[in-house]
């Protein structure tokens, strides 16, 4: 029987998207409007785009974890740490529209569908997570540029969650077990009392059920292959479905 005390989400695709990654969301966008622009060219200006607004510098050849934007050992600069959220959307938007030989008025049509979209999610779900505030804690890992504690304050989070924990702060990223355990240790509960909710497989479902906890994967209403079904407590085609989950027997 299920007694869980403590609900832990992702932040990007999970708490800002209905379950699809800013990665998703970007390619699905350009790919609309621009059809000939392959997969390929599109992630090799992505993660170029990456490295130089995390790094200042897209020339350096790193290797990257599964599941984590950012490349392994790598620590984003104090820039990509003090941007908001639509300062994130924005420079990262401008390094792939640039790269990819995109005009900037699509680019800015871009940036605003993202982060009205965005916020519409996050204020939907901070109203959400205020009910369930008191009864169970509340916490968030993101691996990230070092900005997810800003974004949690700027969308009104915060009040709401115990722990905010980001790789780039905290020095490792999911699915390490560290990442997770450093989470339940804040929130003083046991990893078989708390439930991770993701919508990265390999970076959320792998790591929450390694490090112990149950898992909610967040599918939203894309097509996501699950190589192994044991690492998935429960998919959810929205996230407000976890409450049910969690009345279930």
């Amino acid at each position: 029987m299920k007694d869980i005390r403590a609900l832990i989400f992702d932040f990007g695709g999970t708490l800002d998207g209905n379950g699809v990654h800013w990665l998703e969301r970007t390619y699905q966008f350009i790919h609309e409007q621009n059809p000939e622009i392959t997969r390929e060219a599109f992630d090799k200006a992505d993660k170029a785009t990456i490295t130089e607004f995390a790094f200042g510098d897209s020339s350096i050849e790193w290797s990257y974890q599964d599941g984590s934007m950012l490349p392994i050992g790598a620590v984003a600069s104090e820039y990509a740490a003090r941007c908001t959220l639509r300062e994130t959307a924005n420079a990262i938007a401008d390094g792939i529209y640039k790269r990819l030989g995109l005009s900037e008025r699509m680019k800015n049509e871009y940036v605003d569908w993202f982060c009205a979209g965005a916020a519409e999610h996050l204020e939907n779900n901070r109203r959400w997570l205020e009910t369930l505030h008191g009864t169970y804690q509340l916490a968030v890992i993101s691996n990230n540029f070092g900005n997810t504690r800003g974004w949690c304050d700027e969308y009104g989070l915060t009040p709401w969650l115990e722990a905010i924990i980001d790789s780039t702060v905290f020095g490792i990223a999911k699915p390490d077990a560290r990442i997770f355990e450093a989470a339940l240790s804040e929130l003083g509960v046991a990893p078989a009392h708390a439930i991770y909710v993701g919508d990265s497989y390999a970076a959320d479902m792998v790591g929450g059920k390694n490090a112990g906890l149950w898992t909610a994967w967040f599918v939203g209403n894309q097509v996501k292959t699950c190589p192994d079904p044991s690492m998935v407590d429960v998919q959810l085609s929205h996230l407000h479905e976890l409450t049910d989950f969690l009345a279930s027997p």
